[in-house]
């Protein structure tokens, strides 16, 4: 057989006792590039009571030596070729039948092999070090004791293992799904010599072994693989998600309470990518071949990968999982390589865990790249196994595995613990859950050390490393609310009430202020944070209160108490209530000095209320005077200086055109010179901002510009201090979207559904490519829908390009 390229699961095994720590090829069998399988997909025109006949006849018209071997998961069929061939020939093979008019698209059923040992661990390393809290001995530590205090799961949550299988492990067997390893879900391993058990796909998913004896590599079917004793990597795995806790015995899991679900992959050898795909859909509740599940789960562990694209079969085979609510985790892989070519890590819609060692730098064999989300400890990781060189021999060992494989499932089982811990992220209430948990789990994350040997960043290793504790406080806690400190308003006038809410995690996405008490008023906008009412024309005492939620459904309120007292005497400095669009007399006078320009220049006050943003000229006009004019925030002369102008186009007279947002604000009327009497005019002119916050208009092949300005239209999913730009389109029929966002800031990009800004989230991207710019790729159904256009940080302003094309 030819030279080839094997894509293989991510293991790797420490001897429990070995003090001789040494590296290991990591890739033991890249040299088996090769496969006997291609999958074919129809186009959705073709008929399913003639798909058989219908791929025969593509291989036939192909011209290669072949034959139909068995249909698959999402309508697509597996050829058996008849011979193996190398990778490189294989996809020259696919290549020719995706010719034809009939294919979608086809290519290699590549195989997935385990991988040897890396490097050993040492036996002084204590236990479980890394569900240990956070110090300066295992900075890398996971934090798992606070997050326990918080919650230890739940039996409600499914996580599934999709790897080499699962035993009967005493530390392990009450948590499978069924009690046991026979009954926790589903063997997908369709070769019956590769799985190791006497026959094809089944309903019992236990681990049988998959050593590779001497016997084996003299056979066709394995003559690529090495000698290896068996490696019980799923039990391994699932342990580390799982084990049976807090019962005095063996390991402890990071999630104590989640029920685990088996769909075993991988047997002697390794496993199909067809069967791995076919596996991640029925883990999230999708039928296949006539098989139902059951017991769907909301999280997947793939601790597996090799290297290539990530391909349209495992692709559609996530993109199904994460539409169907679970979040799918997958190893980063361990050739201390860059992720872009492992696959799936380099998948969309997928958490790619790197590996950390002790000190929190990135582990020797650890992938890294621009497309990892966050790393996790995977070196000296002790969990249950069995001590069995072949088949099972003792349900009761333990041992210390290094690799991404053991950083994964420690996400895996936090994601399980976050989904526990607030039960609207399971009550069908939130959309796109899978993309809150990895957003929020990111923004959890602690920043790496910078002082160790091969030290991260979040361009090599994600985010940031897990922190279990604050990836709980992510979903448990609602944002922090404060209605403002307490108002006193003149009666009649006109009241600005100044709220606040953020979160720590993510964003702040509804707005409610309620009066609760008082006589009625009307308030303006009063989904806001900032809405304005008149006050009543009688003294008194209004409350209201500010309700803000965030994205994971929570939900927290304050309240303000405003009162009313009657209007007193007018001073000479009382700022006097303008009407918008109307001239305003005045004269400055020696009985009211300036408090911006000097004291030794006399002044006059005005306030104004707008109820939106709007673009606003403020005109001062003298014939006696040279003018000077200050615009100020609030409803005080004290407020801060938003702008001031002096000699406007050339003339004595001065002026302010502004963009302002939704509130009351002041104007001082002085002059240049200081000490100068005489007669004036003022007047506002104000003219709503067209379309804020409603979308413009975009179309399929159309890229539009864009600016990003300061207080007229505020991001519904970032939060009140983003500003946005929205878009809308509409598509006949169903269509695979692309759809960029660049700027020269930090882009952030949502994909809404609907024809507002406030439908409901279907994707999000930041940081597209390695680049600040974002983008989104998205199969969508005809409808309406709704891009959502901010930044990464707040308070940005700038140019802004949005750009959205298809696929075919």
């Amino acid at each position: 057989m030819q030279n080839a390229r094997w894509i293989f699961s991510l293991i790797c095994l420490t001897l429990p006792f070995s003090s001789n720590v040494q590296a290991a090829t990591p890739n033991a069998y890249l040299a088996a590039n090769t496969t006997d399988r291609i999958i074919v997909k129809l186009k959705p025109s073709s008929s399913p009571q003639t798909a058989k006949a219908s791929v025969e006849a593509v291989v036939q018209n192909a011209g290669i030596r072949a034959s139909y071997k068995k249909p698959s998961s999402n309508k697509a069929h597996i050829v058996q070729l008849a011979q193996p061939l190398s990778l490189p020939e294989a996809q020259a093979y696919a290549a020719q039948l995706s010719h034809d008019s009939s294919v979608a698209y086809a290519e290699p059923d590549q195989l997935m092999f385990p991988s040897d040992a890396l490097t050993p661990s040492d036996s002084s390393y204590a236990n479980q070090w890394h569900l240990n809290t956070a110090n300066s001995n295992n900075p890398s530590a996971s934090n798992l004791p606070a997050a326990w205090a918080e919650t230890t799961g739940s039996n409600k949550i499914v996580v599934a293992v999709v790897d080499t299988g699962v035993l009967n492990h005493v530390d392990l067997a009450p948590r499978l799904i069924g009690g046991n390893a026979a009954s926790s879900g589903y063997d997908f391993v369709s070769f019956a010599n590769r799985g190791n058990d006497g026959n094809g796909r089944d309903n019992n998913p236990s681990d049988t072994g998959d050593w590779v004896s001497t016997y084996d590599v003299s056979t066709a079917d394995f003559s690529n693989c090495n000698l290896r004793d068996s490696t019980w990597h799923g039990t391994h795995v699932a342990g580390i998600i799982g084990a049976a806790s807090n019962n005095g015995r063996g390991v402890s899991g990071v999630d104590w309470r989640a029920k685990l679900l088996t769909a075993r992959v991988l047997g002697k050898c390794g496993g199909y990518l067809s069967d791995i795909a076919d596996a991640i859909r029925w883990s999230a509740g999708e039928s296949i071949d006539g098989v139902a599940n059951p017991n769907p789960a909301k999280v997947i562990n793939l601790s597996l990968g090799g290297t290539g694209a990530c391909g349209q079969t495992y692709q559609d085979a996530i993109n199904s999982a994460v539409t169907r609510g679970a979040t799918v985790v997958v190893a980063a892989g361990n050739a201390a390589a860059d992720v872009s070519s492992q696959r799936p890590a380099n998948c969309q819609n997928v958490i790619t865990v790197a590996a950390l060692n002790k000190v929190g730098g990135r582990a020797s064999f650890s992938n890294y790249g621009s497309q990892v989300d966050i790393a996790a400890p995977g070196v000296g990781i002790l969990s249950t196994l069995d001590s069995g060189k072949t088949t099972p021999n003792n349900d009761h060992s333990y041992a210390y595995y290094d690799g991404t494989s053991m950083a994964t499932p420690q996400v895996s089982g936090v994601i399980a613990l976050m989904l526990a811990a607030n039960p609207k992220l399971t009550d069908g209430s939130l959309t796109n859950v899978p993309a809150l948990l990895e957003a929020r789990l990111k923004a959890a994350s602690r920043p790496f050390p910078t002082t160790v040997d091969r030290a991260c960043t979040t361009t090599t290793c994600g985010a940031g490393m897990l922190d279990a504790y604050q990836a709980i406080r992510a979903v448990k806690l609602p944002p922090a609310v404060n209605a403002g400190t307490a108002l006193t308003v003149q009666t009649g006038a006109q009241a600005s009430l100044q709220g606040n809410a953020r979160d720590a995690f993510g964003g702040v996405v509804t707005y409610q202020w309620t009066q609760m008490a008082g006589t009625t008023v009307s308030l303006s906008n009063n989904r806001s944070l900032n809405p304005s009412f008149t006050a009543p024309n009688h003294a008194g005492t209004l409350k209201f209160r500010l309700t803000a939620s965030n994205e994971v459904g929570l939900s927290a309120s304050s309240d303000l108490t405003v009162t009313i007292a009657n209007s007193t005497a007018k001073s000479a400095c009382d700022a006097t209530a303008l009407t918008l669009n109307q001239t305003n007399n005045g004269q400055w006078q020696s009985t009211c000095l300036a408090t911006n320009r000097t004291t030794r220049h006399y002044a006059s006050y005005y306030n104004f209320t707008l109820t939106q943003a709007s673009t606003v000229t403020i005109d001062l006009s003298s014939s006696a005077q040279d003018s000077y004019l200050y615009l100020l925030s609030g409803a005080s002369k004290t407020g801060k200086v938003l702008s001031a102008n002096d000699d406007a186009n050339g003339s004595l007279n001065s002026q302010i055109s502004q963009v302002l947002a939704a509130g009351t604000y002041t104007l001082e009327a002085t002059t240049y010179a200081a000490q100068k009497t005489g007669n004036f005019s003022v007047k506002v002119t104000a003219s709503a901002l067209n379309n804020v916050c409603k979308p413009n208009s975009i179309k399929l092949g159309q890229s539009l510009n864009a600016t990003w300005l300061a207080n007229t239209c505020a991001s519904s999913h970032r939060g009140n201090a983003f500003n946005a730009q929205y878009y809308s389109f509409s598509l006949n029929s169903p269509t695979k979207v692309v759809i960029d966002l660049s700027s020269a800031q930090d882009t952030y990009l949502y994909l809404l559904s609907g024809a507002n800004a406030t439908g409901s989230l279907l994707a999000q991207n930041d940081d597209s490519k390695g680049t600040t710019n974002s983008q989104i790729v998205q199969t969508l159904n005809a409808g309406t829908y709704v891009i959502e256009a901010t930044t990464f940080r707040p308070n940005m302003t700038g140019t802004v390009k949005v750009s959205l094309t298809a696929i075919n």
